[in-house]
C-alpha cells in the first residue's frame, strides 16, 4: 500500500532535472569490526543482507535506512525499525529527516538503478555520492509530509508485528528444547488432546 500511495503521489520520480542530493545526503557509517563489538542487542549493518554482529550502542536513530556499501550486496537498501550501528553502509535516519519512509520507498523502488551504479571490479562499492547524483522530479515538501503521514501507521504496524514475531521466536526457542527433552510436559485430557 505504501508503494501504491508513492506511485500515485510521485509518478515518474526518476525522470526529473533535480537530484536526490538537493534534498538529502546519506551519511557514511563508522566501521566496527566484529572483534571490537561489545555484546548487545544493536544490529551492526555492514555489507550484507543481515546484521554482521550485534553491539551495545547504535550510531543511528530509528527508523533508519541502510544502504550496503561494499561486497556482493553493495547498494542493498534496507529499513530498520530499531536503532542500528551503521558500519560498512550508508544511512538515512530519523535524526536526519522525519520522512524516512518516503526515502525508503523511493530508494527501494530504484533498487536496480542503485545496483547498476556500483563501482569497482574486484569488490563493488556504493557510496553516498552514488545516491545523491540520482535524478528525481522536483519534490514538494508538503506532499512528502502528507505521504509520510499516510504511511507511518502502516510501517509502525509492520514494526510492531516484527517485534512480536521476534518475541514469539524467542519463546519457541526456549520452550521447544524443554518439551523435546521432557523437562516440561503438556498436560493431556482423558482423550489424549492438549488441555
Amino acid at each position: 500500500m505504501a508503494q501504491a500511495y508513492f506511485d500515485d503521489m510521485f509518478p515518474n520520480v526518476a525522470a526529473g532535472d533535480t537530484t536526490i542530493g538537493e534534498y538529502i545526503t546519506p551519511k557514511r557509517g563508522k566501521n566496527l569490526l566484529s572483534k571490537d563489538a561489545i555484546s548487545g542487542e544493536v544490529p551492526v549493518i555492514a555489507g550484507g543482507l543481515s546484521p554482521a554482529t550485534y553491539h551495545n550502542v547504535s550510531n543511528t536513530q530509528s527508523p533508519v535506512i541502510t544502504i550496503s556499501a561494499s561486497g556482493a550486496n553493495a547498494g542493498f537498501v534496507n529499513l530498520w525499525t530499531v536503532p542500528v550501528w551503521s558500519s560498512d553502509s550508508s544511512f538515512i535516519d530519523y535524526g536526519m529527516t522525519k520522512d524516512v519512509y518516503f526515502w525508503y520507498v523511493m530508494l527501494k523502488k530504484r533498487q536496480k538503478e542503485i545496483y547498476d551504479s556500483q563501482t569497482g571490479s574486484a569488490q563493488p562499492h556504493i557510496y553516498p555520492k552514488h545516491i545523491t547524483i540520482m535524478p528525481t522530479i522536483k519534490l514538494n515538501v508538503d506532499e512528502i509530509n502528507l505521504y509520510t503521514k499516510r504511511v507511518t501507521p502502516l510501517f509502525k504496524k509492520i514494526a510492531n508485528n516484527l517485534y512480536e514475531i521476534s518475541k514469539l521466536q524467542l519463546i519457541r526457542d526456549t520452550l521447544l528444547p524443554k518439551l523435546m527433552s521432557g523437562e516440561i510436559r503438556v498436560p493431556l485430557d482423558e482423550e489424549g488432546a492438549v488441555s
